[in-house]
């Protein structure tokens, strides 16, 4: 019993250590930057072309048509025979 005790709070204690670690890690990209030219660059890049890429959708927007005619055919009301 006293070992399962063990393994437990020994994973709880890893969970909290990887926790800790992961939240250090966001502060210091928070406040020095990611510290990889190459990657930030390439991000930059990334959400340049998505921001060129929504300026072009909103200049092309075109009105919605109908596909399919009036006269092409018509809803009915399913029913079930017997």
């Amino acid at each position: 019993m006293f070992k399962m005790l063990f393994v437990i709070f020994f994973f709880f204690i890893l969970l909290l250590f990887l926790l800790g670690f992961s939240f250090l890690r966001t502060l210091k990209r928070i406040f020095f930057g990611d510290g990889n030219p190459a990657r930030q660059q390439a991000q930059r890049r990334q959400r340049d072309a998505y921001r060129e890429e929504r300026r072009g959708d909103a200049r092309t927007t075109t009105p919605k048509k109908k596909i399919i005619p009036k006269d092409e055919g018509e809803y009915v009301d399913y029913e079930e025979v017997k």
